[in-house]
């Protein structure tokens, strides 16, 4: 083990190779979640709305493309509900009131 830390230690520029492997790996890590929470959202809504379509291309992204969850970030807004509070156009009986 301390040969292995010998070698990853060499230093760059004053950064040992261990504490940037190191930090490779948070990143990788924190973008492997960003990822599939996006996906898991997005193919989670493609179900609940039979979308089997969407759901295919999601799928086939999710495990094919890396993409950081844009696709499924494009979904979720092309689709989002619009909000529940609208305003009305007052109706004729309203009006006589």
């Amino acid at each position: 083990m301390n040969d292995l830390n010998s070698l990853l230690d060499i230093g760059l520029g004053g950064m040992g190779l261990g504490s940037l492997t190191i930090g490779l790996l948070a990143l990788v890590i924190l973008v492997t979640v960003w990822k599939l929470v996006w996906y898991g959202i997005a193919l989670y809504k493609t179900i609940e709305r039979k979308q089997l379509v969407w759901f295919v291309v999601l799928f086939i992204a999710t495990f094919l493309l890396s993409d950081l969850g844009i696709l499924a970030i494009v979904y979720l807004l092309i689709y989002r509900k619009k909000s529940s509070i609208q305003l009305r156009r007052p109706t004729k009986s309203s009006k006589r009131r």
